[in-house]
């Protein structure tokens, strides 16, 4: 009987372990950003579908036996000290130092939100592969694995229906692993590969013709942070490659909505209530080479506990330490007078 080979990057089928030769990856999946690999290779990738195709890089045998998790190793514990001392005595905590102009004044002022045109937005039309369907008259060579996401199959010559997949995206946030389109996180790899689809359809053996490929945009999660001032909110999302003129960035008063394409065929597209007011005419951003930075006015100058509506853990905020008693960062400490 035929068992299934467990090693990264390997998946085979095998009836003898010593019957043929296993390519596997010894080493931890890698996500970084917008690029996927493993640790164990130096090569890296943008697409979650050549991240699973990409060949081991380690000769063995073929084995059943499942790896053991490794350990996270331990985060080092934040500092309390601050990260500067402004001119003006403040001691700032998380917050970069602000780059002034080449010609030496004020930082240049960002753009607010714009909108791309119709024309740029039909430059980059989506072809969900989860729409798609290979043709009734299509010659599928038998062993062609589906290409939906979640699926393992391969055709045997009759197996078109009954694929279960997930028509969303990968996510990695953090340590968690998931699809767009569940529910449900996971913290080891291997679990989140076992996620069941949640979806039911036909198999794509095929996928879109090569005159297709091209306009396919992949929708993906970025890494997104932020810290804050006691009048801004400044957000990092690390988006590379960030075409200004086919995207959308819109602020209002108590949302966000971004549609980022990215690295030619990427898009990061997300809409969210933000955890407090801003004041969206004075709202900006800023499009660099590896991020985009927006800058939030706050509406009422409070402190934020997160960047999302319901989120809990302060990002970093600016405490002033101008003055001798009395003030946050005060370097004498005052006992009244109860009586």
């Amino acid at each position: 009987m035929s068992q299934t080979c467990t090693r990264k990057g390997c998946g085979k089928k095998f009836d003898r372990v010593d019957e043929s030769e296993c390519w596997y990856h010894p080493g931890p999946p890698v996500f970084h950003d917008a690029l996927k690999g493993w640790s164990c290779c130096e090569k890296r990738v943008i697409s979650f579908d050549d991240f699973l195709s990409m060949p081991g890089c380690t000769k063995g045998v073929h084995t059943t036996e499942v790896e053991a998790p490794t350990p996270a190793a331990p985060k080092p514990a934040a500092s309390a000290a601050p990260t500067h001392v402004d001119k003006d005595g403040k001691e700032v905590y998380g917050a970069p130092v602000p780059q002034k102009s080449e010609e030496g004044g004020a930082p240049a002022a960002v753009p607010q939100a714009v909108k791309p045109t119709q024309q740029t937005i039909n430059e980059t039309k989506k072809v969900d592969l989860a729409l798609l369907d290979d043709p009734e008259d299509a010659q599928i060579p038998l062993g062609a694995k589906c290409k939906r996401n979640g699926c393992s199959v391969t055709f045997d010559g009759s197996n078109r229906d009954g694929c279960v997949f997930h028509p969303g995206t990968a996510i990695f946030h953090d340590a968690s692993k998931g699809w767009s389109c569940c529910k449900r996180r996971v913290l080891e790899f291997d679990e989140f590969l076992k996620i069941p689809g949640c979806k039911t359809g036909k198999h794509l053996y095929l996928g879109p013709k090569e005159e297709e490929k091209t306009n396919v945009v992949e929708e993906v999660d970025c890494r997104t942070d932020f810290y804050q001032t006691p009048s801004t909110v400044i957000v990092s999302i690390f988006a590379k490659q960030c075409e200004e003129s086919k995207s959308t960035i819109e602020f209002y008063e108590e949302k966000l909505v971004l549609d980022l394409l990215h690295l030619g065929t990427k898009r990061f597209k997300t809409e969210f209530q933000l955890f407090g007011p801003i004041v969206p005419e004075k709202s900006k951003y800023k499009v660099m080479g590896t991020k985009v930075e927006l800058t939030l006015a706050k509406g009422n100058g409070l402190s934020w506990g997160g960047l999302r509506a319901g989120e809990s853990g302060a990002g970093m905020i600016r405490f002033g330490v101008s003055g001798r008693t009395g003030t946050i960062g005060g370097k004498e400490i005052i006992y009244r007078n109860q009586s």
